[in-house]
């Protein structure tokens, strides 16, 4: 009978140890599986609130009965009138009233004379909820002295027109899926770090665990090439860490269907190709970050000095969406050759339903790749120097 090939051996035996482990493989898939894909729908509960906050016309007015022509005119236009109660502050303070339009007692003799009748919008702008509100209110009182000022211009025999000589047209090139782009930002966030997630474990284990426990010098013993043992480790830290994106991914189009029958279904697409593009893109990511995971944990003495190393990895690399998020980096060719850079560049592409060839794909994948087999080159030649594998001390 045929014996499997070693690496295939010790790849069997690492995954065996790995699931032994069964709190810790529970964590990571339930963190997987759930993380990601509940923040991504409380995200889209909260931009669904606000929308359907900014879509209803209602306000709040403190003093109504001193401005009986913006009253009028609020009516005429379906809005919608509350009555403000005496403590509308302490309310918009607590967050319980998003905004208040406060009227003086004054207003409506200064608005009849034109002696600069003014008005109050009462707000906290340290509330994202309050901002539809308030920009409603805005629009609406803007629109009230438009229609004042046209008024009083005919009535004086002046055209209109002479105060709006220029017509602006606002036309947006951006199709619903771009609009929506900055909503899905946390898919290719958690697309790059949860391989780092998943296949931690294992690359802590397989390197500084074993060598911690001692048990690395009998391994290394055996009639086996170096080669072998480490491209074992590597298959089962690649395998975790690529099970671990894919349920990551499918569960936020798992997320992404809740929304498909209601309004934001335009901005929430992310189907199965969206996930097939995104897991075609992650799992040569997974093979790198498997590969410099096992390299870094190679250099520690215990399995908690190499988890202290591997969170510059995963720090080094979460810190890459964050910084092309609010930078406003353009998308450039250059990105493609950027190991994390190019992952990112990528999927932002996918996200936005934007156009990408095989090119756009191979680049990152072929420099992945490249990583990946040197970081194994140097983690197969230090476990042939003495002072990695006896020295634990």
């Amino acid at each position: 009978m045929r014996r499997l090939p070693a690496f295939l051996t010790v790849y069997a035996k690492e995954l065996r140890d790995a699931l032994r482990d069964r709190r810790t493989a529970m964590m990571v898939l339930v963190a997987s599986i759930l993380t990601g894909p509940v923040t991504l729908v409380l995200v889209a509960h909260f931009i669904s609130g606000l929308e359907a906050k900014a879509a209803s016309l209602e306000v709040r007015i403190r003093g109504a009965e001193h401005a009986p022509a913006l009253v009028n005119f609020l009516e005429r236009n379906d809005v919608r009138i509350d009555k403000a109660p005496a403590d509308y502050e302490k309310r918009i303070r607590e967050g319980r009233l998003d905004a208040v339009i406060v009227v003086p007692d004054d207003f409506q003799e200064r608005w009849l004379s034109g002696d600069g009748a003014r008005l109050e919008i009462v707000y906290d702008d340290s509330r994202a909820d309050a901002g539809p509100a308030t920009r409603q209110a805005e629009r609406l009182l803007e629109a009230f002295n438009r229609e004042t000022g046209m008024l009083r211009m005919m009535a004086r025999g002046v055209s209109p027109d002479l105060s709006d000589p220029v017509k602006v047209e606002r036309v947006s090139t951006a199709t619903p899926r771009q609009k929506g782009a900055f909503l899905l930002f946390l898919i290719p966030m958690f697309a790059l770090l949860s391989p780092l997630l998943g296949g931690m474990t294992i690359a802590i284990d397989s390197t500084a665990g074993e060598r911690e426990r001692g048990s690395l010098e009998p391994l290394l013993a055996n009639p086996v090439p170096v080669r072998e043992i480490v491209l074992g480790k590597w298959l089962a830290a690649w395998s975790f860490a690529s099970g671990v994106a894919f349920l990551t991914l499918a569960g936020f189009a798992a997320a992404a269907a809740l929304y498909a029958q209601r309004k934001l279904a335009a901005l929430m697409t992310f189907g199965v190709p969206e996930l097939a593009g995104f897991f075609a893109m992650v799992l040569p990511f997974a093979a790198m970050t498997a590969a410099l995971q096992m390299l870094i944990c190679t250099y520690g003495r215990s399995y908690r000095e190499a988890q202290t190393y591997v969170s510059y990895l995963a720090t080094a690399v979460s810190f890459v969406p964050i910084v092309v998020l609010f930078s406003g980096l353009k998308d450039a060719h250059w990105q493609l050759v950027v190991p994390v850079l190019g992952q990112q560049a990528v999927l932002s592409r996918i996200v936005r339903g934007d156009a990408f060839g095989f090119v756009d794909w191979l680049v990152p994948a072929a420099v992945a790749a490249a990583i990946a087999a040197l970081a194994l080159a140097l983690v197969i030649r230090l476990l042939g120097e003495e002072r990695i594998v006896f020295g634990r001390s």
